[in-house]
């Protein structure tokens, strides 16, 4: 490495960090927290939404096609939202990505706090739901890509532990607001969201760019002052870089030999300097379309990432996680419960343990490993469904359907904490994680569209699905799915744990 070295004395990377910024071992996870401020305000959005619908219902009077259209049209706008945030990701940067997501979610908010129509309601909603879409894809990319192996799993998981504050944040808000009258109630509810807008843009402005971003762009000196600040020493570093300077570099690259130290020194004994290493077409026209199109039509290695990416996140959504975030005061109505104070402080305990055992989570993920908690998760997922499924099977029988309710809040708690034990965070670490740097911002983007999709066509359909096939058979085919994605991560999900971005591409 003394000739790595010698080209950063020799000035062709210059050292313009102050030595007091360097060596800052906090400062990754300060980025990590600015940037995870998306997911409090993508969280709140999805959430408040569960106990403000109660009060639209009442005073828009709308049937029940209507309030699925209401539920699901955030989270299938959110599809959009997200196959646009991975292209502008690619083009301006993740930092300015995450600008526009809070300005579209402002705007959006600002819409649905002045409705005076269900219609007009209804496009604040879309808009938000398009806002949100950026934060679902920018946030755990982002937070990925600042980070180091070592704590790349706790620090990736912020962005999931936000989604789950944000959630809690919207049911408190219901609660709290819920007395006020109902023309004013649900507005303040809603209209909330954009004050957490505001924070999001505050947050963003004083965080640096990925610096993977800034290598692909030829920003070789911004990306090595970047990673000065977020390494604990100059030669991390600059090893860092190395790697992603050579991950980078376009796919049939005659330089390209590994993406290893030795790679680099073998470059640099031919006199190579750094920034011809640096790849010249990334973010241009012809590269984006090369992008999507190994992403369509993929080669035999990406087709398996992209089946462990596509799959995980179908089964965190197939689970039913979607349907316990927007329906559980409907859900805890239909098992016994009959005030709506009561559905809310259920929901409002929900929100509570989901954010709980996430935090534990995030303990583990750098220790125990992504496929451990993963089968624990799905696993306890499928035995909560089964209870849930079995509260509502109670009230077909007198002498016991004074215990539906309890059992049914208890299924739906423990299932919310298995969720979060690992579905929850692993599917956005996984995903940012096992696809190559070319394929990161656009791959992620795609599987994040799957997740958003299914999630969306579970809330516009619930309704319709439990008149069909009544509450405890919906339940029942959610335990199923959850002891299908056991099977799936045993076969399929690689253990990514301590290893660098650049090593798993």
């Amino acid at each position: 490495m003394e000739q790595y070295q010698a080209l950063i004395k020799e000035g062709d990377i210059e050292k313009d960090v102050a030595p007091d910024q360097r060596k800052n071992s906090y400062a990754s996870v300060g980025y990590a927290l600015s940037a995870s401020l998306s997911s409090v305000m993508t969280g709140y959005c999805c959430g408040v939404m569960s106990g403000a619908v109660l009060f639209i219902e009442e005073e828009f009077e709308i049937n029940s096609t209507q309030v699925e259209l209401l539920m699901g049209s955030l989270v299938i706008l959110s599809v959009i939202g997200g196959l646009i945030s991975g292209f502008l990701a690619d083009a301006i940067g993740r930092r300015k990505t995450m600008l526009v997501a809070a300005a579209i979610v402002l705007f959006g908010c600002g819409v649905m706090g002045l409705s005076y129509s269900y219609s007009l309601l209804l496009l604040g909603r879309i808009l938000t739901g398009i806002g949100i879409g950026f934060s679902y894809v920018i946030a755990p990319l982002y937070v990925a890509e600042v980070s180091s192996p070592a704590t790349r799993g706790m620090l990736i998981s912020f962005p999931e532990i936000m989604l789950n504050v944000g959630i809690l944040l919207g049911y408190v808000s219901t609660f709290c607001l819920s007395g006020l009258p109902v023309t004013i109630n649900w507005r303040l509810m809603l209209g909330l969201g954009g004050l957490l807008a505001l924070g999001l843009a505050g947050g963003v402005l004083i965080i640096p760019e990925s610096p993977r971003w800034l290598v692909v762009q030829r920003r070789t000196n911004e990306a090595l002052s970047v990673l000065m600040k977020i390494s604990s020493s100059d030669e991390e570093a600059e090893l860092r870089l190395a790697d992603i300077i050579l991950a980078a570099e376009p796919k049939n690259s005659q330089q390209k030999a590994a993406t290893s130290v030795l790679s680099v020194e073998m470059c640099l004994t031919c006199d190579t300097r750094l920034e011809s290493l640096t790849p010249v077409c990334h973010g241009n026209d012809n590269e984006a379309a090369g992008v999507w199109r190994e992403l369509l039509c993929p080669s035999p290695k990406t087709q398996k990432i992209l089946f462990a990416a596509l799959g995980l996140q179908f089964f965190q959504q197939a689970s039913g996680i979607a349907v316990l975030i927007y329906y559980a005061p409907s859900i805890f109505s239909k098992a016994g419960f009959h005030s709506k104070s009561g559905d809310l402080g259920v929901t409002m305990t929900i929100g509570v343990a989901k954010t709980v055992f996430i935090l534990i989570a995030t303990c583990y993920l750098d220790t125990s490993g992504r496929r451990p908690l993963l089968l624990i998760s799905s696993f306890g997922m499928t035995a909560s469904m089964l209870m849930l499924a079995g509260s509502f099977l109670l009230l077909n029988f007198a002498s016991a359907a004074g215990f539906a309710a309890p059992f049914a809040v208890l299924g739906s708690i423990s299932f919310v904490s298995f969720f979060s034990m690992g579905f929850g965070p692993m599917s956005g670490l996984l995903a940012s994680e096992i696809f190559p740097l070319r394929l990161r911002a656009q791959g992620v983007s795609l599987s994040m569209a799957m997740n958003r999709l299914l999630s969306g066509i579970l809330s516009l359909t619930f309704l319709s699905i439990i008149h069909a096939l009544s509450p405890a058979g919906t339940f029942f085919l959610f335990a199923g799915v959850s002891t299908i994605a056991t099977v799936f991560v045993y076969l399929v999900i690689p253990e990514t744990k301590g290893r660098s971005l650049e090593e798993l591409s």
